[in-house]
């Protein structure tokens, strides 16, 4: 019977890891590694795996690393979307290899394939006027022909009644459209919530995710936020000069606004939110380290420790830090059977699994490097 989400999770393609097993999974679990290894890639596979039939959350996860596109503007999305697939496998027709992805446990999804080719043609009239409200003196009525890629994704999911439905969708992506039509989360996807490592520097982020939680969701981030700093009594979006903030009502510092507190907290509020949004579901934390000194580390596991098991969430976190490995063998010794370490290998295209007591023995016994 399955215990978590995902017991196990394989990817069979997906950039550059090709026949990764992720097994006997837990409810913490951290990837470590060197750099290239693959430990964003996995949490990106665990994303898209968890919304198989929309393509628009699809190219949204390839854009994340492309987040400051006005930096490289010669990355579209159509070119982001392309590297989410195993170049180092070639179709027939020259395409990159398919995305393969799987799963076992009690998350209703069990396989996600997709592929893609590029394809010339015209925009659907949805499609051209959505792009025609956007750019100013693009006419509707056009007749040229664009370059774009066409997104095919087929998935399989197990229902209440222990059958499997198969399902398989499509969408055009057109190339130099900086924009598309279209939501990114469907009425089937599984939840899950994905936190970046650089997400805490930009206060406003931070505010328009805020207030995009519903009422509910937004007295629970205060609650989690209050088992960080009981002092906090209130959290708010305000204005000024027409650009959002977030304000926190503390009883030491009175109504002030987030830039006041130090990273630590700004990345505490980014993490609450993704752990209400994830509820019942993933929590995916790329450089956990991020934006925490090593002296509150420490505090922040525990905290996020108690939290993921309130709230029924599997949780995957990147590191390449000592610091944070060290906190997180410490907060897990209340439930050592419930943390797991996947060290992962470019070279070998394996993710070497390490429980806790053998963590402990590498790490704190033996003073080895892990990483």
């Amino acid at each position: 019977m399955s215990t978590y989400h995902l017991d196990s999770f394989t990817i069979g393609a997906f950039r550059g890891l090709q026949s990764t097993t992720f097994e006997r999974l837990g409810r913490f679990n951290l990837l470590i590694g060197g750099n290239n290894s693959g430990k964003t890639s996995v949490l990106e596979a665990l994303q898209a795996f968890c919304n198989p039939e929309n393509p628009v959350d699809w190219v949204r996860i390839a854009n994340a690393r492309n987040s400051k596109a006005s930096v490289f503007p010669a990355y579209s999305f159509n070119d982001c979307l392309a590297w989410l697939f195993p170049h180092a496998i070639q179709t027939e027709n020259g395409n990159p290899g398919s995305i393969q992805l799987s799963g076992i446990g009690t998350c209703p999804i069990q396989k996600v394939e997709a592929s893609f080719q590029s394809v010339f043609g015209l925009p659907d009239k949805e499609d051209l006027e959505f792009i025609a409200r956007r750019r100013p003196g693009f006419n509707p009525e056009t007749n040229v022909t664009l370059e774009g890629l066409e997104l095919k994704l087929k998935s399989e999911r197990l229902q209440d009644d222990s059958t499997v439905a198969s399902a398989s969708v499509s969408r055009r992506f057109w190339q130099d459209i900086p924009f598309f039509r279209g939501h990114g989360i469907s009425s089937n996807a599984f939840p899950v919530a994905s936190v970046l490592g650089f997400e805490y520097r930009f206060a406003e982020l931070y505010a328009d995710s805020f207030s995009r939680l519903k009422a509910a969701q937004q007295r629970e981030t205060l609650e989690l936020a209050r088992m960080f700093d009981s002092g906090i009594v209130s959290i708010s979006v305000a204005s000024k000069n027409r650009r959002p903030y977030l304000k926190i009502e503390h009883k030491d510092l009175g109504e002030v606004p987030l830039m006041v507190f130090g990273d630590g907290m700004k990345r505490v509020l980014f993490i609450a939110t993704g752990l209400v949004t994830a509820k019942d579901g993933f929590l995916l934390l790329d450089e956990i380290e991020s934006g925490i000194h090593a002296f509150v580390l420490p505090e922040i596991m525990r905290w996020l420790f108690l939290a993921a098991r309130e709230y029924n969430i599997q949780v995957f976190a990147t590191t390449h830090s000592l610091e944070a490995v060290d906190a997180v063998l410490s907060s897990a010794k209340e439930s050592p059977d419930e943390f797991v370490t996947y060290r992962l290998s470019k070279e070998e295209h394996l993710a070497k699994r390490m429980n806790f007591n053998l963590l402990t023995d590498l790490r704190v016994h033996g003073g080895l490097e892990i990483r």
